[in-house]
C-alpha cells in the first residue's frame, strides 16, 4: 500500500511591521495550500514600507527558492510607470494630452490617424491595438525607427474615440516613439524612466532586463490550464482585433517567450519590465503620496488627479476586460460607507501581476509571481493571490485607523456601474 505523500515544508521571508503581521499569515495560508507557489508582495503605507515578504519557488522543479533581490516580469503592470512616463513630459511642457500626436510625431497622421490626439491613444481609444502588418517585436530593440514607420502606417481598426480597445503590446510601443520625438534628449522611454525615475527613486525596476542581471528573474511557468472554448464563447469584443492582437508582434506568441533572455532584455514598456515588489510598491507609493517623496517631486499633483478619472470603461473591443482605465492606468473604485469614492490606479498584469497606488489612505502595494494563472485577466475574484492579501493589508489599515465601515472594491466596470446606478435612487 502507497503511503500519502508528505506535504513540502512551506517557505516564507521577509517583514512585516507589526500591525501588519496577518498579510504575513495571508500569504504562507496560500502557500500551504497551494494557491501561491512563489511570489512576492509589498505595501508601503504614509510613506513607509510595512511589508516586503516573498516566498515558494522561482523554480519549482529546481528547487530554487524565491529571494528578496528576485525581479520578476511585471508583464502588463509595466504600463504604469510608462504612463508615468507621459505624465511627467506632460508635466514639464514637452507633451500636452489635447494636442494631435502628429504634432509630435508627423508621419503618424497616415491612414486617418491625423486627429488622434494623445489623450486618445493613452485612454486606449485610438484604435491601434494591434498592427495588420506583421513585424517582431525586437524591433523595439534593434531597429526602432524602422518599428516607427510600421506603427505609423497602421489605420485605426475602429473609428478613433468611439469604442476603447486594450493595447496589450502596441500601447508602449506607440508612446515609445512620442517619447523619443518629445523628449530634448531623444531618449526612449525605457531609458526616459531609468534616468528621470528610477535612479533618482531609487526603484530596482527596469524595462527590459539586461543580460547581465537576468540570473535574478524567476522562471516562468503556467500554473493553470486556460479554457479557450469558454473565453470565445463568451468574448464581447471584436474577435478579428483579438486574432491580430495573437499573431502580431510574430516573436511574442505566448506568454512564456519571456523566458528567452532575447525577449526579456528588450525595453518594452507594455510588457517587458522587470523589478522587485518592493520596488514596484514604492513608485505607486509615490503616487500616492500626491507624487512627491521626502520633498522630491515625481508627478504633479494634477497628473496623480488625472489618473484617478474614468476615461473608458466595459467591455474593451480586444480583449473583452470589463475593466476602467483612465490616462494610461487601470482604475478600482472603491466605497467605504460615508466616504466619496475612492479610484485606486495602477495596472494588472498577465498571470497576476499587480501594482496599485492609493492616495486617500497613501497606499502603494505590489504582487508578483511567476507562476502565471490565466484567469487572473477575468478579475479579482477568479485568482485569490494579490486580493486576498490586499484585503487583509486594508483590515490592518482600518484597524490602525479606527475605521469601523466596510470596504468594496469594484474589479469590474459592471459591478460599479450597478452600485452607482442604484446610489441614485
Amino acid at each position: 500500500m502507497s503511503q500519502p505523500r508528505r506535504k513540502q515544508p512551506i517557505y516564507s521571508d521577509g517583514f512585516v511591521k507589526p500591525g501588519f503581521e496577518r498579510v504575513l499569515e495571508v500569504f504562507r495560508y496560500n502557500l500551504e495550500n497551494d494557491i501561491e507557489r512563489g511570489g512576492t508582495f509589498a505595501a508601503y503605507y504614509r510613506g513607509e514600507l510595512v511589508v516586503n515578504i516573498w516566498g515558494g519557488y522561482a523554480d519549482r522543479k529546481a528547487r530554487v527558492k524565491w529571494k528578496r533581490d528576485m525581479m520578476p516580469c511585471f508583464y502588463s503592470t509595466t504600463k504604469s510607470p510608462s504612463a508615468a512616463v507621459i505624465a511627467h513630459l506632460v508635466d514639464r511642457g514637452f507633451l500636452d494630452y489635447s494636442e494631435r500626436v502628429c504634432k509630435y510625431w508627423p508621419d503618424f497622421a497616415a491612414n486617418g490617424k491625423e486627429d488622434i490626439t494623445l489623450e486618445t491613444l493613452v485612454t486606449n481609444r485610438a484604435g491601434l491595438s494591434c498592427t495588420e502588418e506583421k513585424f517582431t517585436v525586437a524591433l523595439s530593440k534593434d531597429d526602432p525607427e524602422k518599428l516607427g514607420k510600421i506603427l505609423a502606417n497602421q489605420k485605426p481598426l475602429w473609428k478613433p474615440g468611439a469604442n476603447h480597445g486594450y493595447h496589450p503590446i502596441t500601447f508602449a510601443l506607440y508612446l515609445d516613439q512620442i517619447v523619443r520625438r518629445a523628449d530634448p534628449l531623444k531618449r526612449s522611454l525605457s531609458q526616459y524612466f531609468h534616468e528621470e525615475m528610477a535612479v533618482p527613486f531609487g526603484l530596482d525596476f527596469k524595462i527590459g532586463l539586461p543580460y547581465e542581471e537576468q540570473y535574478k528573474a524567476p522562471r516562468i511557468v503556467m500554473m493553470k490550464s486556460f479554457d479557450q472554448q469558454e473565453y470565445i464563447q463568451n468574448f464581447k469584443g471584436d474577435l478579428s482585433i483579438l486574432q491580430l492582437t495573437a499573431t502580431h508582434p510574430t516573436d511574442f506568441i505566448g506568454v512564456r517567450r519571456m523566458n528567452d533572455p532575447d525577449v526579456r532584455v528588450l525595453p518594452v514598456g507594455s510588457i517587458c519590465g522587470h523589478g522587485t515588489a518592493e520596488s514596484m510598491a514604492k513608485f505607486h507609493a509615490i503616487l500616492g503620496e500626491g507624487g512627491t517623496w521626502q520633498g522630491r517631486q515625481l508627478l504633479s499633483k494634477a497628473s496623480v488627479e488625472r489618473f484617478q478619472q474614468i476615461k473608458s470603461a466595459g467591455f474593451d473591443l480586444a480583449f473583452s476586460m470589463d475593466g476602467m482605465w483612465s490616462y494610461g492606468m487601470m482604475l478600482f473604485p472603491v466605497k467605504e460607507q460615508g466616504k466619496p469614492m475612492m479610484f485606486m490606479f495602477g495596472h494588472g498584469g498577465y498571470g497576476g501581476q499587480m501594482g496599485l497606488a492609493d492616495t486617500t489612505y497613501r497606499v502603494g502595494l505590489a504582487y508578483a509571481t511567476s507562476h502565471l494563472d490565466p484567469t487572473s485577466r477575468a478579475g479579482a475574484d477568479a485568482d485569490k493571490r494579490w486580493p486576498s492579501m490586499y484585503n487583509t493589508l486594508y483590515e490592518c489599515i482600518h484597524q490602525i485607523e479606527n475605521v469601523r465601515v466596510p470596504r468594496k472594491t469594484f474589479y469590474l466596470y459592471e459591478d460599479y456601474k450597478k452600485d452607482k446606478d442604484s446610489s441614485k435612487l
